[in-house]
């Protein structure tokens, strides 16, 4: 268990936290604290504050330790902490041979209290108040004249009043200008009539405070570092000696969760020097460990919350825990849409507009991007440049008569307002003109007709306008189907060579083109029950393979039929190779293969009744079917007619 040392001699040994804290700040000792003759009798007291932790309620800083950043104007604070004590005070006799010691406590219990307030002078200036207090504590001086004179036996428990507390912190630098934050604090204590001084609570004159305070904001993380001087009237306790004071805090805030928890660790302590003496009973250190929660929307309040321990060689007035609660309420004086009007005299808070309109945006009704209270015209849209107002449109053509070149007549936007004219007076507006300088007809877009094809015929009456050909094809070229040196619009039969004589058909006309096939005028013949063609077939097949060349689209199914005599098998067979024969014969013309298919038959198609011998001799042939003639074109129009 850990006490705080008070010995009945004045300690020599130095602590090694003593030591450190010591060399940082020698010359402050130097400086303020002048050298004391030794006293060998005292008078002890109990008029000093015991109570090391001492907040000032700086929502920015830590429990302690405070930042560097004051309220700003007309912001506010309020707060008040509680914290609870367990042995702050405790006597330790001269140890033994064995290591042990005896102890005895002073103070055993010790509810503390401090209330606070703050204000915003201005920007950069605020002034605090503080009441510190012990709601309630245990403890009395032993009762020991030798040891107490003048103290021995005071019954230090109940209520203790301590010293107000009124302070001024002003702020020299700003993290966003200089990198850091950096604040001074100028304090007085004064007591008050109620102060109970002879109870540890406070001294029993003005005191005097003056601190350094360095924050910075990295990240989630806001570290503050105080070092501050506090003078107290001289107070002696058995071998403590006060009257200067060096106080020191360092702590870390971590942002958790963004204006909704704060995460808190700190060390405070102080130093307490007269004669240059910084032994361990003067030094109380303690640490401390909490959140700080935000439970509004705003962060306006904070609940604080926290357990502090000490260092294992502290001094006066640190316990052996600590635990402490606090609320503290800061409401920030806003101007939440940033146009430089405070909310409160804001009448719309959370819309930027100009003073002149009380922070409210400007109405703009006719949305014209001019403010009513500029408009001329607030109800009619209009351009800056008059003033709000719209300009006219006499002519009603939808444009402003400060942009219409013809503002007395309606025109398109396209012509600037003015009308189309036709200026090669042939009908046609200009804008639909493609020849605005040449007279033409509406067909062709005001354009003369042309002759492309320099074949006489205007481009609006040639069939075939990029071909030169005669007029009596329609300005298309005349084309020789056949091959037989006379064109196909003098030609009778287009698809067969045939002779002038003939008028292009040949002296013997054996086929002819129809809508479904093309129609042999003449059987086509084979050896008996071959499929060998007779050469007097020959000439009727050749017709056919001139029909063909000559209309290259065709594609045709050359069929077989026979009669019904003998058997069905043999007769389809039969049918099938004569056929194929017939095919063999135009492809070796030079009738491309996959323009032509082959099928036999046999007695299944019937033309005629197989009732007679000249019936089956009828039913006994080769047909050519057309079997594209959905894309075959012209067929109706180009039959054969001898």
């Amino acid at each position: 268990m850990l006490f705080r040392s008070l010995s009945p001699q004045r300690g020599k040994t130095r602590t090694r936290a003593g030591w450190l804290l010591s060399a940082l700040f020698l010359c402050s000792a130097w400086l303020t604290s002048p050298v004391q003759a030794q006293t060998t009798s005292r008078t002890y007291d109990t008029s000093f504050q015991l109570q090391q932790f001492r907040p000032w309620g700086d929502i920015n800083g830590m429990f302690h330790t405070q930042s560097g950043i004051t309220l700003g104007r007309m912001n506010y604070m309020a707060g008040i902490y509680l914290n609870y004590a367990l042995n702050p005070l405790v006597l330790r006799g001269t140890p033994r041979a064995d290591g042990s010691r005896d102890s005895t406590g002073i103070l055993n219990h010790q509810v503390g209290a401090d209330i606070m307030g703050g204000f915003g002078i201005l920007d950069w200036l605020d002034v605090y108040l503080t009441i510190p207090l012990s709601i309630y504590q245990d403890g009395s001086v032993p009762n020991n004249a030798a040891l107490f004179a003048g103290t021995a036996g005071r019954d230090l428990s109940g209520f203790a009043f301590g010293d107000i507390k009124l302070g001024l912190k002003a702020q020299a630098l700003r993290q966003d200008k200089h990198y850091v934050n950096l604040a001074f604090r100028l304090a007085l204590g004064i007591p008050s009539s109620l102060a109970t001084p002879d109870k540890l609570g406070g001294e029993n004159s003005v005191s005097f405070d003056a601190d350094v305070m360095l924050s910075v904001q990295v990240g989630i993380a806001h570290i503050g570092l105080n070092i501050g001087y506090r003078y107290m009237p001289r107070s002696y306790f058995l071998n403590l000696e006060l009257e200067h004071e060096l106080r020191y805090g360092l702590g870390v805030r971590l942002s958790a969760l963004k204006d909704r928890l704060d995460i808190i660790g700190e060390i405070a302590g102080a130093i307490a020097f007269q004669e240059r003496d910084f032994s361990g009973e003067k030094v109380p250190l303690d640490a401390y460990l909490g959140a700080r929660i935000y439970p509004l929307s705003q962060p306006d309040l904070a609940l604080e919350i926290g357990i502090g321990v000490p260092f294992p060689t502290s001094g006066y007035g640190s316990p052996l825990f600590r635990v402490f609660f606090g609320v503290v309420w800061s409401p920030k004086v806003r101007d939440t849409d940033g146009d430089g009007i405070l909310d409160k005299d804001d009448r719309c808070p959370t819309q930027p507009g100009p003073r002149e309109n009380d922070g409210c945006p400007d109405t703009d009704k006719d949305g014209d991007g001019i403010v009513d209270r500029l408009d001329k015209c607030p109800d009619k849209p209009g351009p800056k440049e008059n003033k709000g107002c719209p300009w006219p449109d006499t002519d009603g053509d939808g444009l402003t008569d400060n942009v219409d070149k013809c503002p007395t007549q309606f025109g398109p936007k396209e012509n600037e307002g003015c009308p189309w004219g036709d200026k090669d007076n042939d009908g046609v507006k200009d804008n639909e003109d493609k020849c605005p300088d040449q007279a033409g007809p509406k067909e062709n877009q005001g354009c003369p007709w042309g002759d492309k094809d320099g074949d006489g015929l205007k481009d609006n009456e040639d069939k075939c306008p990029d071909q030169p050909g005669p007029k009596e094809n329609q300005g298309c070229p005349d084309k020789d189907s056949d091959g037989d040196g006379i064109v196909d619009r003098l030609d009778k039969c287009p698809e067969v060579p045939g002779v002038k004589e003939r008028q292009g058909c040949p002296k013997v006309v054996l086929v002819k083109v129809t809508k479904d096939k093309i129609e042999i005028l003449q059987k086509i013949f084979f050896a008996f029950n071959r499929d060998t063609i007779q050469r007097k077939s020959f000439g009727v097949l050749d017709q056919v393979v001139s029909v063909l060349k000559s209309r290259p689209e065709l594609r045709v199914r050359i069929e077989g039929h026979t009669d019904d005599r003998g058997r069905r098998a043999y007769n389809v067979g039969l049918s099938d190779r004569r056929a194929k024969s017939v095919r063999k014969y135009l492809i070796k013309k030079g009738i491309d293969e996959g323009r032509l298919e082959a099928k036999g038959f046999g007695p299944d198609k019937p033309i005629v009744a197989n009732d007679t011998k000249q019936n089956r001799a009828t039913n006994r042939r080769v047909e050519f079917n057309i079997i594209n003639k959905d894309q075959a074109t012209g067929i109706e129009n180009r039959s054969n007619t001898p």
